[in-house]
């Protein structure tokens, strides 16, 4: 609602006429100031409303400084944490290939004692192959050994039985021998 120039609601600015009309008919005039007041309480509100925009505006610029500062904060916090991934990334790396390189040194040193304990392994069974066989040969040659003793006791044996004949017959033919000398 838009006020008008003059009292009775016209665009013509003579003030003797505006005064007869408001005493000639006061509720015209009631009437306008009623509409003054309505327009001034609409309009208070236009003011009232701009002051809190104003703060919403500055709350507004506050905050837009605030998030700048949180996405300066965000970005330094994502490079620290790139940063650290990286880190953590390159000290996993390390420590994964310095645990490769020593399973791969023992796999090697393994695989070398397995090479040493095979050759050690055929070696002695070789070796035990051949104390068993030595082990057969001398049961063997103990057997041999028995049975020539036992030939060479019978042969003792019989030499003494022999020999013990022969002094017989030795003794037989001195004393056939004597008894023919003492007979001449």
């Amino acid at each position: 609602m838009s006020i008008a120039t003059s009292i009775t609601g016209g665009s013509s600015s003579n003030a003797l006429m505006d005064l007869l009309a408001v005493v000639a008919n006061p509720d015209v005039y009631k009437a306008k100031l009623d509409a003054l007041d309505a327009a001034t309480a609409e309009n208070k509100k236009y003011v009232e409303a701009i002051a809190p925009a104003s703060e919403i505006l500055v709350m507004r610029e506050q905050i837009k400084a605030k998030n700048a500062e949180a996405d300066v904060e965000l970005a330094s916090a994502k490079e620290r944490a790139a940063a650290a991934v990286k880190e953590a990334k390159e000290k996993a790396a390390s420590l994964v290939a310095t645990a490769q390189a020593k399973a791969d040194a023992l796999v090697a040193a393994a695989t070398e004692n397995k090479a040493a304990t095979d050759a050690l392994m055929a070696q002695a069974k070789a070796e035990l192959a051949a104390a068993q066989k030595a082990t057969a040969d001398a049961v063997k040659a103990q057997a041999s050994a028995q049975a020539k003793e036992q030939a060479l006791s019978k042969a003792l044996e019989d030499a003494a039985a022999a020999q013990a004949e022969a002094e017989t017959v030795k003794a037989d033919i001195l004393a056939k021998h004597q008894a023919f000398v003492e007979g001449l």
